[in-house]
């Protein structure tokens, strides 16, 4: 690329980016760089507003580019989140220089649903962090570049394995375990063949075949090492057939399988992996994860909104006043479109949830029934329904009123409708991974 080009970035990353491609997508993702920056300032001040943070000592309208923002506060232990910060920068840029699909919205397969999220996460200022991945890595592993990724099967003889693990991918004693491609190189693992899948939104979780395949990155990921714990293999299965029976009126993602290999008789968070049945649409369908109708306009707003409501407040209401929350953000809640309209909600990814102390469920996953509710509250109506009724074109009292209008009479209601909503504190939390805190919005219910 140019030297002109090349003056234009501000950070060691975006240059490094800027680089390493050639010189047609290097000028989109120098020209997209300077709105990548005003995207993440932005969630940052959202932070600002709300997020339990340290004192904000500067003006946060004199900086073009968050992180000589996030320098200039001077945040103790800061220096982890500027990086994070720097990469989300990049990545987002280069997001943002993939071509638009051409599919019809309602003609979409749920992979191109999945891969058309091309800004990622709407509130995290690490939106596009992959720590650890170069440019060349995004373009070749990153949803909204839309590539195929050949997974590796490794040939594990000694491994642990849970659930109906398929016929396909045995090798007599041996499991052929799908590993990323990324991972596979870093760790050197042997490989008898691929397996070609498609990435979905969380980017380490594809689809392939009949399977959604919840692979192993040892990479920072928005907000996380995308590692999978021993615990998590060893309950995966039996975390989905609780709530098999314990949800009712949402579908379940359902884990099929789970299996890692054996590094000194332990599972290895490095080397593991979640086979989940990839959701098959019925006739007549569209298949797509909630935060793929963001930006998409919506005639009768009000009526749609009311319909998915009830899809989905009196499950989510009725299942945490039994103790269990659901992770129900945007990612995490597919929904099943007719004619455009609502016809069913599919949760995903139960790693997640939360329940009261019970037998027969890992000791991880009990919580409080305040923390109960505040995962509840935060990922389903702080965050989820927040960011839908912000991108429905209807004033936002009407479309919360038609939300309260479905909230079931519940020891939880009264919370939910008058009391501040609880909201995940996304940058606090990348300043102090084990903060117990809370944001706190503005009750939406309350005239």
């Amino acid at each position: 690329m140019c030297q002109d080009q090349i003056i234009l970035t501000q950070t060691p990353v975006e240059s490094e980016f800027a680089a390493a491609l050639d010189e047609r997508r290097a000028e989109r993702f120098v020209a997209a760089l300077p709105g990548a920056r005003a995207a993440i300032l932005a969630r940052l001040r959202r932070a600002f507003a709300i997020e339990p943070l340290p004192q904000v000592s500067v003006d946060p309208t004199e900086y073009s580019h968050p992180v000589d923002l996030l320098t200039a506060l001077r945040w103790p232990r800061s220096e982890d989140l500027i990086a994070e910060v720097a990469h989300s920068v990049a990545g987002l840029a280069l997001s943002r220089t993939t071509s638009p699909l051409t599919t019809p919205f309602l003609d979409r397969s749920l992979e191109e649903h999945e891969q058309s999220v091309v800004d990622g996460h709407p509130l995290h200022p690490c939106c596009r962090n992959r720590t650890g991945f170069t440019a060349a890595d995004h373009l070749a592993y990153g949803p909204e570049h839309r590539p195929v990724v050949p997974l590796r099967l490794h040939p594990a003889a000694q491994h642990v394995v849970f659930g109906d693990w398929p016929d396909e991918l045995r090798d007599g004693e041996r499991i052929l375990l799908p590993v990323h491609p990324w991972q596979a190189d870093r760790l050197g693992v042997i490989t008898a063949g691929t397996l070609d899948a498609s990435p979905l939104m969380a980017l380490r979780t594809l689809s392939a075949g009949a399977w959604h395949v919840k692979t192993t990155l040892s990479a920072q990921i928005t907000s996380a090492v995308r590692d999978i714990s021993g615990g998590s293999i060893a309950t995966a299965t039996t975390v989905s057939d609780f709530l098999d029976v314990a949800v009712e009126g949402i579908e379940l993602q359902h884990n099929r399988a789970s299996a890692a290999v054996l590094t000194d008789g332990e599972p290895d968070r490095r080397l593991g992996v979640i086979l989940r049945d990839k959701p098959v649409p019925r006739e007549g369908e569209t298949l797509l994860p909630l935060a793929a109708l963001r930006g998409r306009p919506i005639a009768d707003p009000i009526g749609w909104l009311a319909e998915f409501a009830e899809l989905t407040v009196p499950p989510l209401m009725t299942l945490l006043a039994r103790g269990v929350a659901l992770e129900a953000h945007e990612q995490n809640l597919l929904v099943g479109l007719v004619g455009g309209r609502p016809s069913r909600v599919i949760y995903r990814d139960l790693a997640d949830i939360r329940v009261s102390p019970r037998a027969g469920l890992p000791g991880r996953l009990h919580a409080s029934p305040e923390a109960l509710r505040a995962k509840t509250f935060a990922t389903f109506f702080a965050t989820a329904l927040t960011g839908l009724v912000e991108a429905l074109d209807a004033p936002d009292a009407d479309l919360w009123d038609v939300v309260a209008r479905t909230v079931p009479d519940t020891p939880d209601r009264h919370a939910l409708l008058h009391d501040p909503l609880p909201a995940k504190p996304l940058t606090l939390m990348r300043l102090d991974p084990r903060t117990t805190k809370w944001a706190f919005l503005p009750n939406p219910f309350r005239p």
